[in-house]
């Protein structure tokens, strides 16, 4: 990643503190397994450009990159490995999901210290003209000697409750064996476009080659390797609301959403679930920007 992007991501992005947290009475999510984690941001303008030079190394690996035409690659970015039509309206183009994947990619890489197993952008289709499915971010860190992969989910929302209630009533789904073998399937599809060599991750991988009647999902528990699932939640705050309001909202929605839905989580492999919280000001206007700098091709930094 470029270092110029690094430090603009960490110049927009700023910790806030993780949960539980004492000196706010915030406990962490009920359903989060290690500690949520909270940033803030005070000008929703950085937003929008970390966000806008991000999309060519979220959706393109770093070695396909030419970044002596960094501006081409951009384009071919877009137009190709992202969901962006540059000719639908703007109302369209503000409910696409580049937004809340770009920044989720962007935490995990800089503030997390995960390694891209893929590049997002070679899940998509163009042909299909959808958002590419599954989870919404391919990462792994290693481990004790081991790794645990880092498959995320993203939700970029002008309101909190509709950032929350769709993850919440996909979480059955999100954590179970078939979901997770899917996924992995669809990388090894995708084996020539993995942007790390790890032994660990090759050896699970070549075990479908090897009997692709493998529960992979199983296979991972057997290997101990565990799956992170990192739930990123960007939305706009309230005025009315402090900082740490905004957020017990949230783990409060969390909760009512958790007993009004009754989740079953099937998994029969080991995760841990977190969520990643960002409050913002003028999330229409940072999208806003995001596509007028996209359609009048602004340079990147």
């Amino acid at each position: 990643m470029r270092e110029a992007l690094k430090n603009a991501v960490r110049s927009a992005i700023l910790f806030e503190c993780r949960l539980p947290h004492q000196e706010s009475g915030l406990d962490k999510s009920c359903l989060s397994s290690q500690s949520d984690i909270c940033y803030n941001n005070t000008d929703p303008q950085e937003i929008a450009k970390v966000i806008y030079n991000g999309i060519v190394e979220f959706a393109i690996n770093e070695y396909a990159i030419n970044y002596n035409d960094l501006e081409r690659e951009q384009r071919k970015a877009i137009l190709g490995r992202i969901r962006y039509d540059p000719c639908a309206a703007d109302s369209t183009k503000l409910k696409y999901g580049f937004y809340g994947e770009v920044l989720l990619d962007l935490i995990l890489r800089v503030f997390l210290q995960t390694s891209v197993v893929a590049a997002r952008g070679y899940f998509y289709s163009p042909i299909e003209n959808s958002e590419a499915k599954g989870f919404d971010a391919f990462h792994l860190m290693e481990r004790d000697g081991n790794i645990d992969l880092w498959f995320g989910e993203a939700k970029f929302y002008l309101h909190y409750k509709s950032a929350i209630t769709p993850v919440i009533e996909k979480l059955g789904t999100s954590l179970s064996d078939g979901y997770l073998n899917r996924n992995l399937i669809a990388i090894i599809n995708e084996r020539d476009n993995l942007s790390v060599q790890n032994d660990q991750l090759n050896s699970l991988l070549d075990s479908w080659q090897e009997n692709p009647d493998i529960n992979l999902a199983q296979e991972m528990q057997n290997r101990g390797i565990r799956l992170i699932y990192p739930i990123f939640i960007a939305y706009e705050k309230a005025s009315r609301d402090t900082y740490h309001q905004s957020i017990k909202k949230c783990i409060d929605h969390i909760a009512v959403e958790y007993a009004r839905i009754g989740i079953n989580i099937p998994a029969t492999f080991d995760y841990r679930l977190f969520f990643i919280f960002l409050p913002l000001s003028e999330v229409k206007q940072i999208k806003e920007s995001v596509i007028q700098w996209i359609d009048s091709q602004e340079p990147l930094m």
